[in-house]
């Protein structure tokens, strides 16, 4: 009697635990999950305001578009960009995943745990605003969304952008002004995305490498 009863304890087990399987929800999908990444930038018109600056679509303005993928996330072999002294540019990376889905919108909805820097550039060649806004319609500094602003010449270098997750609290140490901080990795946490392209600072008309 003993071991039937043993017997059918297991039995109503497993058939326990097939059913809690059966009704477990498909695990969730993971939203900052990257197949493919773009960086575009399109100009735009400055226009100083005191302390700070608007920005203004332009009717045909220039654009550049880079895209990275793959393992690595590069960009296409020989990938070369000029940006034009005197200019200001709408940044603005576009992600999608592996099914295509577009996700840069997640980054801004968890705004309070990503924060892009804009690396490898001389001193004082680049000036750059965040221009993120959320759901809500407030202003979140992000980076998947900005103005990129070219102060001077400077001989060609590896532009890096880079996509920080960051550990719970640490955003609150973050500043606008630590968008080209080279040591953002005191900001502890981890990187989304490391994308690098080579970009050159030129005078308006002058595209000699």
């Amino acid at each position: 009697m003993k071991k039937f009863n043993l017997a059918i304890i297991a039995l109503s087990m497993i058939i326990f635990a097939t059913s809690c399987s059966k009704d477990d929800p498909t695990p969730e999908i993971d939203q900052e999950e990257v197949g493919v990444a773009k960086l575009i930038f399109t100009e735009v018109e400055r226009e100083e305001d005191g302390d700070h600056a608007h920005y203004h679509d332009i009717n045909n303005p220039e654009t550049s578009e880079i895209t990275f993928s793959g393992a690595n996330m590069l960009p296409p072999v020989g990938e070369h960009l000029h940006l034009e002294v005197g200019k200001s540019y709408r940044l603005q990376l576009v992600a999608t995943d592996f099914a295509g889905r577009e996700t840069q919108q997640t980054f801004i909805s968890r705004a309070d745990i990503h924060q892009a820097f804009i690396l490898g550039a001389p001193a004082n060649a680049l000036s750059y605003e965040y221009a993120d806004v959320d759901a809500s319609g407030a202003s979140v500094n992000v980076g998947v969304t900005g103005y990129l602003t070219v102060n001077a010449t400077a001989n060609t270098f590896t532009l890096n952008y880079i996509l920080r997750h960051l550990n719970d609290g640490v955003k609150a140490n973050i500043t606008a002004a630590d968008w080209n901080n080279a040591n953002y990795t005191q900001f502890t946490g981890a990187n989304d995305l490391d994308l690098k392209v080579s970009v050159h600072l030129v005078n308006e008309g002058d595209h000699d490498h």
